[in-house]
């Protein structure tokens, strides 16, 4: 069976993953933000707890959020392949990576949760490279 991405579906199983596996965030800082990514325009909410994904869901409010990394579906499909091919939180096609080049965007309401974002985005990797454990399809 394959998930599609991007659907809450994919995310969820995302969550399991992690949770399944919390060695996977060994040595790096812990996340304790509420944001989201958004994919073109369609927005995936998470609840990270720690070293934990404590919640995700389709849809929500951008405004409530501590923070969003957004972009096109073709860039989230470039990271989903890296990830597929064993690319490490270093490759070009990983979340700091394409945020660092502009292809991804943090968008937040202030100074705090830009820094949030930042200090997030190799513990939002680690969450995203974990759909390496389970067969995917682009919507």
């Amino acid at each position: 069976m394959s998930v599609i991405f991007p659907s809450a579906e994919f995310f969820a199983a995302l969550q399991q993953a992690m949770e399944a596996d919390p060695s996977c965030t060994e040595g790096l800082d812990p996340s304790d933000a509420y944001c989201g990514f958004a994919v073109d325009d369609r927005l995936f909410v998470f609840e990270f707890d720690g070293r934990t994904c404590a919640g995700a869901m389709a849809g929500g409010n951008e405004l409530d959020l501590d923070f969003v990394v957004a972009g096109p579906a073709a860039v989230w499909k470039r990271a989903l392949d890296a990830v597929a091919a064993g690319g490490g939180p270093d490759d070009a096609n990983a979340l700091p990576a394409l945020v660092a080049c502009g292809d991804l965007e943090i968008r937040a309401q202030d100074d705090d949760g830009l820094a949030l974002a930042q200090r997030s985005l190799p513990f939002l990797q680690a969450f995203f490279a974990k759909a390496r454990e389970f067969a995917v399809e682009a919507a």
